[in-house]
């Protein structure tokens, strides 16, 4: 839906699956920060964390390990993306 893109990202998210859903949020939650502290637009945190899941490459084996290097990872990138902004 064009007037909650989130959604729509969250949906597709939920649907791949696997490292997915963790990228997302920690992604999410990265960019809400930035918000908060005035460093990243309101309509900016939708294109962050769109940004990182378009970025985001699953690993072949769900783990523990690799569940926390891509919420790391994630977490990472968006604060690059959100400095570059």
């Amino acid at each position: 839906d064009e007037a909650f893109p989130a959604v729509e990202l969250a949906k597709s998210v939920g649907r791949a699956g696997a490292t997915f859903p963790a990228v997302y949020n920690a992604a999410n939650e990265q960019a809400v920060e930035a918000f908060h502290e005035g460093r990243l637009g309101f309509l900016g945190i939708v294109d962050t964390v769109r940004a990182v899941v378009d970025l985001h490459e699953s690993p072949q084996e769900l783990t523990v390990e690799t569940l926390a290097e891509a919420e790391a990872w994630a977490r990472r990138t968006a604060d690059r993306l959100i400095a570059a902004e």
